[in-house]
């Protein structure tokens, strides 16, 4: 039900990317970019954070940090947790033909856990478009040690001078992980129910925020 929740509320932001992006499309008609510069490069660093939901995952991370969480799913199911992101944007353009939208592949790959004394990475493979007005979108698979997922992204370029300081927002839905838990010996449920719910992965919601120069 959460999963759903999340789902609509990042379908509504996609609507309101797009309609900035029609805006960008229609509403500078006598003044369309002539030069493809005029849509920023954001390739560089990426600080975040991330939320996860309920399920394997937050469990699996707060018993690290010595919680007990098998006690919270006595209150109605497993506490989320949060952890950090660190890592880098590589990305490529196509279908760009100088005007206010141009298309991209993004590489994204971030580390999370540090602070948990954890070395969890992923890696992002995004396919979407970017607009002259700073805003993008973009989904495709993204690797974690939770398995193969899809995730869904959207975000905005902010600008001061020549420093683009790119935000964005990713949610990763919750999933079944594989019937093998990485959690075998650190949690004991004999519970079939339980053992089922566990493999539930939880979702994941992920705020960063970048930084690199425009180009001279």
């Amino acid at each position: 039900m959460k999963s759903i929740k999340f789902l609509v509320a990042f379908n509504l932001m996609m609507l309101f990317c797009s309609a900035n992006f029609a805006q960008t499309l229609t509403g500078n008609t006598g003044s369309i970019a002539s030069s493809n510069g005029d849509v920023a490069t954001l390739s560089g660093p990426r600080f975040g954070i991330t939320v996860v939901g309920d399920g394997s995952t937050s469990q699996f991370l707060n018993r690290v940090h010595e919680m007990d969480s098998l006690q919270y799913g006595e209150f109605g199911g497993l506490p989320f947790t949060w952890t950090t992101q660190y890592g880098w944007q590589f990305e490529t353009r196509f279908a760009d033909s100088g005007g206010p939208v141009v298309g991209l592949v993004e590489w994204v790959v971030l580390v999370a856990g540090m602070e948990k004394g954890l070395l969890l990475p992923s890696l992002s493979s995004l396919v979407g478009v970017r607009g002259e007005s700073g805003f993008e979108f973009a989904t495709g698979p993204n690797l974690s040690p939770t398995g193969l997922s899809f995730v869904f992204a959207a975000g905005f370029n902010y600008t001061k001078g020549d420093l683009n300081m790119p935000i964005n927002i990713a949610f990763v839905p919750d999933k079944m992980g594989p019937r093998e838990s990485g959690l075998d010996g650190i949690v004991s449920v004999d519970d079939y129910f339980d053992v089922v719910r566990m493999r539930e992965t939880g979702y994941r919601l992920t705020i960063s925020v970048g930084f690199n120069l425009a180009g001279k």
